[in-house]
């Protein structure tokens, strides 16, 4: 789908995007552009439902796999 950019910045999504996605989003840039992801009603309860597929790993091996995971994602 294509949008409109306007010469301010705001981009026009159309109405059936916005229903969707509400009225806040985080922006989040990739490697091949950026991705608009619609803010949970609840993010704490999201967050929750995201903790449990976790694999049963220690802090320290989650944080040294997202840290060479970022660093792959920067080279």
């Amino acid at each position: 789908m294509w949008a409109k950019v306007d010469e301010r910045g705001r981009v026009y999504l159309p109405k059936s995007v916005r229903s969707r996605i509400g009225k806040e989003v985080f922006v989040v840039e990739v490697k091949d552009g950026i991705l608009l992801i619609p803010k949970p009603a609840d993010p704490i309860k999201e967050l929750e439902k995201e903790g449990k597929k976790l694999p049963s790993k220690s802090i320290e091996d989650l944080r040294r796999e997202i840290v060479e995971e970022a660093m792959e994602e920067i080279e």
